[in-house]
C-alpha cells in the first residue's frame, strides 16, 4: 500500500505517532543507520517525554529510562 506524505508538522500529529518516531528513531541510533539524518540521543529523549501521553503500565516510562541508558552508554564511550 502507498503511503502518503501529507507534510503534517510534527506538532500536529499524535502522541502515538510522536513516541513511535521516538522509538524508530531509537533503533536507528542503535544501529548507526544510514537513515537516521540528524537524529540524536537527546532528540529521541525529548521526543519520547513530550509524547507519553497516559503510560498506564508503564512502558514508554521504560522506554525513556532505556534511551538514557544508552546515551549515557554512548557518552561513555
Amino acid at each position: 500500500h502507498p503511503v502518503m506524505d501529507s507534510h503534517m508538522p510534527l506538532v500536529n500529529t499524535s502522541d502515538n505517532f510522536r513516541f513511535s518516531a521516538a522509538v524508530a528513531s531509537f533503533g536507528m541510533l542503535l544501529r548507526n543507520s544510514e537513515f537516521k539524518q540528524m537524529s540524536s540521543w537527546q532528540q529521541v529523549i525529548a521526543l519520547a517525554k513530550a509524547s507519553k501521553g497516559a503510560d498506564v503500565n508503564g512502558y514508554r516510562t521504560e522506554f525513556i529510562r532505556l534511551a538514557q541508558a544508552a546515551s549515557s552508554m554512548i557518552a561513555k564511550k
